[in-house]
């Protein structure tokens, strides 16, 4: 029996922008059909182990909260939990909020089950069928088999911009930035120097005294709230495309090197003799792969002069631009301090496609912005946004800016 199924707007992805653009279009009056790939969502958050929301404020003494809308109900939601009470600042001195996966696992199920919207999960897009620059329908797979869903307008909050690729949008592959397998210890001692200065000189002592085949010195470790775990991004490598023979090879690399690590660790980092390896991943996270060409993109000189488009604007960026390239420590190009930039809607569509929109780490933007908008507290901001323009747009194309920034506001989205 064919399976056949529609509604006014159809969201891929169900990460941090996929969450938030699923209910920013149901709460725009839009019916919404939520579909993810994995059996949970989350995304980075909770398949790669990501465990902190980065770019909810800005930094320093005068810091300030630049995203609310949906991302405030996440961490409403969180606090309900007794997982959430305040900002905390990292190892490197950036404020962000701690997340435990498995509580954010549940606590998006809640929110999802609560808002109104459908969703599927254990559902893969593998076809768009376009014409003239919109999308028809789309070509799902599940493990019953294959089954449509048509709708008005799309959003594209893949990670990836697998459904941008598919329905022949201006698409750019890019990988200067590293991709990390993060991996979770126990047993690991509190109150211990376990900063980035002191991590690099423990992996430099295992490289002097013979261990081979690391990819970085440079990382962090932060305690797993609660417990006496504590997760490790360390791991670094340059992933040079999105098939299925490339994943493999850095995939098993990346567990290879998470043995490696957790070794060295044992053996040099001071609080963790009696650690074990706990888990891993269960993905690599990337932290850049497709972008899309938009209708404008976002650039260096936005992050830097902390730029603002009273007319376009749809979301804030508060986060310095992070970049990870190759084994070197991390680059942050451009600080953010207490200031904020502003995003514009057309960075959120792809050049010549009528009813696609994009939010997350996938919107149009150079290298530099792109480490900057690319964390997942900008990405609940930017996927608010494009659910919310295509809830109010049409599949020909026509959107109101004033319209769609007055329903965001209207949300609780900071703009």
């Amino acid at each position: 029996m064919k399976r056949n199924l529609s509604c006014d707007v159809a969201v891929v992805g169900g990460g941090s922008a996929g969450i938030a653009a699923a209910i920013g279009a149901h709460d725009a009056g839009a019916k919404v059909l939520l579909l993810e790939r994995n059996p949970y969502f989350g995304g980075q958050a909770t398949h790669s182990q990501v465990h902190a929301y980065c770019g909810f404020c800005t930094n320093g003494d005068d810091w300030k909260q630049v995203v609310k809308g949906v991302g405030q109900r996440v961490l409403d939601k969180l606090h309900s939990m007794g997982r959430f009470d305040s900002f905390t600042y990292s190892p490197t001195g950036n404020l962000y909020v701690p997340q435990d996966p498995e509580y954010t696992k549940l606590a998006l199920d809640e929110l999802v089950e609560e808002s109104g919207v459908d969703y599927l999960l254990c559902c893969q897009v593998v076809q768009a069928d376009t014409e003239g620059g919109r999308i028809r329908r789309l070509t799902c797979a599940d493990d019953a088999g294959l089954f449509t869903v048509e709708a008005e307008v799309y959003v594209d909050a893949s990670g990836e911009a697998n459904l941008s690729a598919m329905a022949g949008a201006p698409v750019e592959f890019h990988c200067d930035q590293s991709g990390c397998l993060v991996f979770r210890m126990g047993n690991v001692r509190h109150g211990m120097d376990y900063s980035p200065a002191r991590i690099k000189a423990a992996v430099e002592q295992a490289i002097a005294d013979g261990m081979t085949g690391f990819s970085a010195t440079y990382g962090t470790v932060c305690r797993a709230q609660d417990t006496d775990d504590y997760t490790v991004n360390i791991i670094s490598m340059q992933i040079p495309g999105l098939d299925a023979a490339t994943q493999t090879k850095y995939e098993m690399e990346g567990r290879r090197q998470v043995h490696l690590y957790a070794e060295a660790f044992r053996r040099y980092l001071p609080g963790f003799e009696n650690a074990y390896l706990i888990y891993s991943g269960p993905r690599m996270g990337y932290r850049e792969s497709r972008r899309i060409a938009g209708e404008y993109q976002l650039c260096r000189e936005d992050v830097k002069t902390s730029r603002k488009y009273p007319d376009t604007g749809i979301a804030r960026g508060g986060w310095g631009a992070e970049l990870h390239l190759g084994s070197e420590d991390v680059v942050f190009g451009e600080e953010r301090g207490a200031k904020y930039f502003d995003i514009p809607l057309p960075c959120l569509r792809p050049k010549g496609m009528k009813n696609l929109w994009c939010g997350g780490r996938i919107i149009s933007a150079d290298l530099i912005a792109a480490s900057s908008i690319r964390v997942m507290a900008t990405g609940f901001a930017t996927g608010q946004a494009a659910g919310v323009a295509a809830a109010l747009s049409t599949g020909r194309g026509d959107y109101d800016t004033a319209a769609i920034r007055a329903e965001l506001e209207r949300q609780g989205a900071l703009i």
